[in-house]
């Protein structure tokens, strides 16, 4: 699969980005780590802080997409289409989207479902995991479209 083949079963739209985008992109996913760390530190809920870490994941995963000229086609698992697709950024051996696809899960339970069930473990194995992916995209964007960073 590509990117391209997943824009044919209309899973993605081809639309260009530009470098105030991607730039947006990145600095809210620096606001919601920042509010991640804060979170921390006063003790709040592991399930607030595991949303402030997943929202900054998805964040960056979008970043990635759009870098690439990509959206997600509204209506069509948005979130879960937008981790995936980091297979073709980031992740080309598929091993971290498992475990970011199992966040996602979790913070759905926690967001529509059943409040509480997040461990302060998982908490803090998804902000490790959303200042990785942080990083990890921008140096991908650096790489592999510069024009637009």
């Amino acid at each position: 699969m590509s990117l391209e083949s997943w824009a044919d079963n209309r899973w993605l739209e081809r639309r260009a980005a530009d470098r105030e985008e991607i730039s947006r992109l990145l600095a809210t996913a620096d606001g919601h780590l920042d509010d991640y760390r804060k979170a921390v530190a006063s003790e709040m809920s592991a399930d607030a802080q595991l949303s402030l870490a997943y929202d900054a994941i998805r964040i960056c995963s979008t970043a990635a997409l759009r870098a690439a000229g990509y959206r997600v086609v509204r209506g069509n698992n948005e979130h879960y289409r937008t981790l995936d697709a980091l297979e073709f950024s980031i992740d080309p051996g598929r091993k971290l989207i498992a475990t970011l696809d199992a966040l996602r899960r979790k913070r759905n339970t926690g967001a529509y479902d059943d409040y509480g069930l997040v461990s302060q473990g998982e908490a803090d194995q998804a902000g490790r995991l959303a200042e990785e992916v942080r990083v990890e995209v921008e140096r991908w964007i650096r790489k592999n479209h510069a024009d637009k960073i």
